[in-house]
């Protein structure tokens, strides 16, 4: 019995070395769970080598799922949010959360970002609806690419008719696509003025005329009149809330004309621009916006010759106190920001109040300046006594004023003002034409040396700009146009002559329009550089992921996924096989450790040999003895059945999940092995960008050149036409002079021919007396 107890302990040794060997063959990626120690000395030895099995082919799945799973992480991210957006109504949803990521960015001040994120919403998510099309046009406006802005714009009326078609199949309505509560998350930029969160919502018309007028706006800043002519005759009606703006863009597109083509304005202010001249009681209601209408139709008057109804008009204007003008979340979007205008929102009422000011100040300009051009010296004289003097119209202002005062006869005030004005604006035409006009009076008034002496100050004054603005020129052509341009260059910043040259330079609409193109390329040229960079860091990361590729493709031909897959199912059968056989027959025996399995194996020795000796010997005593021993031991197994029956079950549910995962793994390694497919797309898309990368780059290059050249020729043009008025001017005073220099000579001759018939008178006298 002895023997038999040690020849089934030394069968039991070697069922557990070999399954130990196998799983050390397995396990040699990385070390065994604590499952599998923990279930030793509760298990049967084929259950801990099944243990083994399963932790290998989970240390081999959670190695192999670490290596390759890193670069699908932001794909299933991508999948997740379109699974999300399912029904029409989420992906909806899903677009107004995206469009309200790129407005956090706006309201940071990070327009940059906010525009990266327009463009990987429409690139990534394909959420391009009709408002993040203008509102990436007002992020364009915002960093100063104006030309792209106008192409963004010209495309929205086709972007909104897709987008209602879309729309309109998807059964929903304008309200839940167009109006995502704009300006409910506008207004926190506006102070939550009373104005936009009364209005909760933008439809689809109002989004049309607002890409319309700012279109049209776009277009007359770039001298494109007749565009914006036509964009502005799309618009046929218009809320009261836009008819300032509107009536300011159609005044400038058709300029000079008076009557002109106008759309028709719906609410209270279709009235509002019929002003009433007669009535003088009036004394406020009118916005800022409102006051440039007015001040366009006084010019529109003056220019044809109806002095009277324009000097109502003005009077109006300069003596009207202005409302505040509220401005909406698009209003401020399509203004350009500048580095200084960011989070200056203390500064903004000071600066409302500047601009009201500046109104009422032009408008008694025009008033002088109509007076001027009538003759009523006297009239204009006294209309700029108490002109401020920190307005922007100062200069004209002086002008003006010196020019009254010498028709007025008021000597000593001209003087000190042309003087004044010939002094502080030496590179001003108008500071020009005050040095001759000084030394007019000059010459009127005092004697003929001091008007010498004046009418060669201005000749100097006349040589030294001449020589400034041969300087300018050279030097503009010898500086890149890219850094003379910079807003944060001293050349446009400080108040040298250089800058000063070149700031009145910049006063040409078209050479400005050239400029701001620059600029924009220059942008571009630095967005393409920093997109060739990301480009090369792509093709260096597809690179690499080729290469752990092909080291995880070698790696895993050296894992025995079809032995592993083969023992986990043996391990799977034979689970299932004991679960059945222990639940069908309740035998606890099935679950017996490796000690109890010892003692159930001697009782069965011990039964043979009871049966091998009965007859011979008396064995009913050791039949007793051994019948209550196994039944102890099956009590003792009775008792631990069921936590052991669960313990099974759970493990075979361990063993069919690690089944699937293995399985899964070998055809994804199999299919990565047969294929490259998985990077070639990858590879094609990085190649393409490439190249057309390249291709843009060499086209702004090309446009750079093509635009500083039209720069440099605008410049020789401005610097010809400064050097023509100069020289005019240096003429004049030249003539004046030789005028002068004629008159004093006459003088200087006078008396001594007054004299020689005395000398002769003397000299006839002096025969006499001889």
């Amino acid at each position: 019995m002895g023997s038999m107890i040690n020849s089934l302990t030394l069968v039991g040794s070697l069922t557990l070395a070999r399954s130990l060997t196998l799983a050390r063959s397995l396990t040699s990626v990385s070390s065994l769970p604590l499952l599998s120690k923990n279930l030793k000395s509760a298990l049967p030895r084929f259950v801990v080598a099944s243990c083994l099995i399963v932790s290998c082919s989970v240390n081999a799945a959670l190695a192999i799922n670490e290596q390759t799973n890193t670069a699908q992480i932001e794909k299933s991210a991508i999948a997740e949010e379109s699974a999300v957006a399912a029904t029409p109504e989420q992906q909806a949803s899903f677009r107004n959360k995206l469009y309200r990521q790129a407005l956090y960015y706006y309201f940071e001040g990070d327009y940059n970002a906010a525009l990266r994120q327009v463009a990987f919403n429409r690139q990534r998510f394909e959420a391009d609806t009709a408002k993040s099309h203008l509102f990436e046009a007002g992020l364009q406006v915002s960093i100063g690419l104006h030309h792209q802005a106008t192409e963004t714009l010209a495309t929205f009326e086709q972007v909104l008719i897709e987008q209602q078609a879309k729309d309109k199949l998807a059964g929903l309505s304008p309200q839940s696509t167009d109006s995502t509560n704009d300006n409910n998350n506008e207004s926190t930029n506006d102070n939550h003025n009373e104005s936009n969160n009364a209005k909760s919502n933008t439809s689809a018309a109002e989004l049309k005329l607002i890409a319309l007028l700012q279109l049209s706006e776009q277009q007359i800043e770039q001298g494109k009149v007749t565009a914006a002519q036509r964009t502005l005759g799309k618009i046929d009606k218009l809320p009261a809330s836009y008819a300032e703006q509107y009536l300011i863009l159609n005044q400038l597109a058709h300029w000079p004309a008076i009557n002109t083509p106008s759309a028709n304005i719906i609410g209270e202010a279709s009235s509002k621009f019929a002003v009433n001249l007669d009535d003088e009681t009036e004394a406020t209601g009118y916005s800022s916006l409102s006051a440039y209408v007015m001040l366009n139709q006084a010019l529109q008057m003056i220019e044809v010759g109806d002095f009277k109804e324009a000097e109502l008009l003005l009077t109006r204007v300069k003596n009207i106190r202005l409302a505040h003008t509220e401005t909406s979340f698009w209003q401020d979007l399509f203004t350009e920001k500048s580095l200084q205008s960011v989070n200056r929102d203390e500064d903004s009422a000071n600066d409302k109040v500047l601009q009201q000011q500046a109104i009422k100040d032009y408008a008694q300009l025009l008033l002088a300046q109509m007076y001027v051009k009538q003759a009523q010296y006297q009239a204009a004289f006294d209309q700029l006594k108490d002109f401020p003097q920190h307005s922007p119209y100062i200069e004209s202002a002086l002008f003006l004023f010196a020019f009254s005062a010498q028709q007025v006869n008021q000597y000593s005030t001209s003087t000190a003002l042309l003087d004044l004005l010939t002094r502080q604006y030496p590179h001003s035409q108008l500071g020009w034409q005050s040095a001759l006009l000084l030394s007019a009076q000059i010459k009127q008034q005092n004697t003929l040396a001091e008007s010498l002496t004046s009418y060669q100050q201005a000749e100097q004054l006349y040589l030294e700009q001449l020589a400034d603005l041969a300087r300018f020129q050279k030097d503009i052509k010898q500086l890149k146009f890219a850094t003379i341009f910079d807003k944060q260059n001293p050349l446009t910043t400080q108040n040298d002559s250089q800058s000063l040259w070149l700031q009145k330079a910049l006063q040409n609409p078209e050479l400005k329009n050239d400029v701001d193109t620059l600029t924009e390329l220059t942008l571009l040229k630095q967005n393409l550089l920093e997109q060739q960079q990301k480009n090369a860091w792509i093709k260096e990361t597809i690179e690499l992921n080729k290469q752990r590729q092909a080291r995880i493709i070698q790696q895993q031909k050296q894992t025995p996924y079809a032995e592993l897959i083969q023992q986990l199912t043996l391990q799977q059968q034979q689970l299932s096989i004991t679960i059945s056989e222990a639940e069908l027959q309740q035998n606890a025996r099935v679950f017996a450790n490796e000690a109890e399995q010892d003692w159930l194996n001697r009782v069965n020795q011990s039964h043979q040999i009871i049966a091998a000796v009965n007859g011979q010997r008396n064995t009913e005593d050791y039949q007793q003895r051994l019948a209550r021993v196994e039944a102890v031991l099956d009590w003792k197994l009775q008792q631990q059945f069921p936590q052991r029956l669960w313990q099974h079950k759970k493990l075979l549910k361990e063993v069919e999940q690690q089944l699937i995962i293995a399985t899964k793994q070998q055809k994804r390694f199999a299919l990565l092995a047969n294929t490259q497919q998985q990077t070639n797309p990858f590879e094609q898309r990085q190649v393409q960008a490439e190249v057309a990368l390249t291709k843009v780059t060499e086209n702004i290059a090309q446009l750079t050149t093509a635009t500083e050249q039209k720069i440099q020729q605008k410049i020789t043009v401005f610097v010809t036409q400064q050097q023509s008025q100069l020289q005019q001017l240096l003429l004049t005073s030249r003539h004046e002079m030789a005028a002068v220099l004629e008159q004093m000579s006459q003088m200087d001759s006078v008396p001594m021919a007054s004299s020689a018939p005395k000398a002769a008178s003397s000299l006839v006298n002096t025969k006499e007396g001889l």
